[in-house]
């Protein structure tokens, strides 16, 4: 579960940086006021692990921010977090800066956290066989009584195809998304992720492979309000 919820936050459902509320900013993140999405959490085998339900606030201005609640198996509240996304030119960017900031645990307040490197673009003209930007992070914290060193990357990225897809939320068409992943938050981590992105909705699907192609863990969208 622990790696697939870094998986989501990762592809962009993800602390207080905008996203201009223009309707051509985003083909592919709502920015209603008041929507909602949840996402049911598997492991490699299809057993449930969880919940990640995403709430959607539009303030009347410029920007939207979205809420990030996460629940256990047993419908136990275990997390949350809260992001926005900026406006780029035909497309939206997410901000790893604002993204860690948001979820700066308070044991960090008296420390020093550096965080450095590029943000994940998502575009609205997205066609199979284009190839994204890649996207990394590198976050240190000084200070006593603990130093730390965390990153993330994502290379890689490619459109590989479009699928129509049913999931217990309805029948959506989506582009699938490919790109190898390196992460180390506690412990290294390397793999494979596959996404799948549908128009007004977002993120339909997504599926966590380890480094020797072994599903590790699965999200499905099962319910939303827009």
């Amino acid at each position: 579960m622990k790696n697939l919820i870094s998986t989501l936050i990762l592809v962009g459902f993800l602390s207080n940086s905008e996203v201009s509320a223009q309707t051509d900013c985003s083909k592919y993140y709502p920015v209603s006021d008041g929507a909602k999405f949840e996402h049911t959490l598997y492991g490699n085998r299809m057993n449930e692990e969880g919940k990640v339900i995403y709430s959607v606030t539009d303030d009347g201005g410029d920007s939207v921010l979205y809420t990030m609640a996460m629940f256990d198996k047993n419908g136990t509240q275990i997390g949350d977090s809260s992001y926005g996304m900026k406006c780029e030119e035909n497309g939206v960017s997410i901000d790893f800066k604002s993204l860690m900031g948001s979820g700066r645990p308070t044991q960090f307040d008296n420390m020093e956290m550096d965080i450095k490197g590029n943000n994940i673009y998502i575009p609205n003209d997205l066609s199979v066989g284009q190839t994204l930007p890649d996207a990394e992070m590198e976050m240190t914290i000084t200070g006593a009584p603990i130093a730390m060193k965390s990153f993330m990357r994502m290379y890689n990225r490619t459109v590989e195809r479009k699928e129509t897809i049913t999931t217990p939320a309805g029948t959506f068409d989506c582009f699938v998304i490919s790109y190898d992943t390196d992460m180390k938050m506690g412990i290294k981590s390397t793999g494979k992720t596959k996404q799948w992105l549908a128009e007004d909705i977002g993120m339909v699907k997504t599926e966590d492979y380890n480094k020797k192609g072994k599903l590790r863990s699965m999200s499905l969208l099962t319910a939303y309000e827009r």
